[in-house]
């Protein structure tokens, strides 16, 4: 399976800024998800800068019609679209009517229904668990989506194709404040929960679904299950933040060098927050 387009490599959230390695992790708990976070993982095929374009962009009276809108790469707080709710039916349509018709996935998809049937099933999936743990952490059963389009952010942040300094940059003008600086947010915070949880229990309720509904994907043993969830669920995510937290913000703010800056160590940098292994290499490391 391999990309017709030749712009990959293009730096177009940050293009000003040089390339930043991240850590490669891994944790014990990497193996009964990789079926669904390579396999059948069509985000890899997908700009990040398109989907977030894709998503903004998006309504469901729109779905079928293709967009004419020139692609934009400088984001901010006040852009309308992080706010806008999405519900089930929309994000499915989302998926079939705007991920599935790029053009380097449109004949993919075509010749492989079957993976592209699980990979919707996958999305739909991770919605739903999203929706479940968000809705349990905010104590609120009485809205009908509680979803917005920024809690569907993570999925390409983790999955989609970017540079790593793409990532880091768009997280920092999303949550920088009028003095062009980042500090800690209930905004930040509901998205990082929404990062940690896309990262960890909801990849593993969507492995578990699909192994269950699909004979030709193995399903996860029970014992293997418990032991994934046991480090994954809402508990923990809802830690992680406040590690994150209490670990990132030495300062009360950083502009963007500083900001830039904390993800360049190697070793102690923050790079695993944009990686869903990091995440689970870490909500190992914190359980709770």
């Amino acid at each position: 399976m391999c990309r017709k387009k030749g712009y990959q490599k293009v730096n177009y959230l940050a293009p000003e800024e040089k390339e930043i390695t991240f850590k490669d992790y891994s944790s014990p708990n990497d193996e009964p998800l990789s079926v669904i976070e390579t396999k059948h993982n069509f985000f890899s095929f997908v700009q990040l800068v398109e989907y977030i374009n894709l998503l903004e962009q998006f309504t469901i009276e729109s779905s079928t019609i293709p967009s004419d809108a020139e692609m934009r790469t400088k984001f901010s707080s006040k852009d309308e679209f992080l706010n806008q709710e999405i519900s089930t039916d929309e994000f499915q349509s989302f998926i079939e009517n705007k991920i599935f018709t790029l053009s380097d996935l449109y004949e993919l998809t075509g010749n492989n229904q079957k993976i592209a049937s699980i990979f919707k099933q996958i999305c739909i999936e991770i919605y739903r668990s999203l929706d479940l743990k968000l809705r349990q952490h905010y104590n609120n059963d009485d809205s009908p989506i509680i979803i917005k389009k920024k809690n569907l952010l993570p999925l390409g942040i983790l999955f989609c194709t970017c540079n790593n300094v793409e990532k880091i940059k768009f997280v920092f003008d999303i949550f920088k404040n009028e003095n062009e600086e980042i500090c800690k947010s209930e905004e930040l915070n509901d998205y990082l929960l929404s990062l940690f949880l896309t990262g960890s229990y909801c990849l593993i309720s969507a492995r578990n679904k699909i192994g269950n509904n699909n004979v030709e994907i193995d399903k996860i043993p029970k014992d293997i299950l418990l032991k994934l969830v046991n480090v994954s669920e809402l508990k923990d995510c809802e830690n992680l933040v406040n590690y994150f937290n209490n670990n990132f913000f030495i300062k009360e703010s950083y502009n963007w060098e500083d900001f830039k800056g904390k993800f360049e160590d190697l070793e102690n940098g923050f790079g695993w927050i944009f990686s869903s292994k990091g995440i689970r290499r870490h909500l190992e490391d914190n359980n709770v």
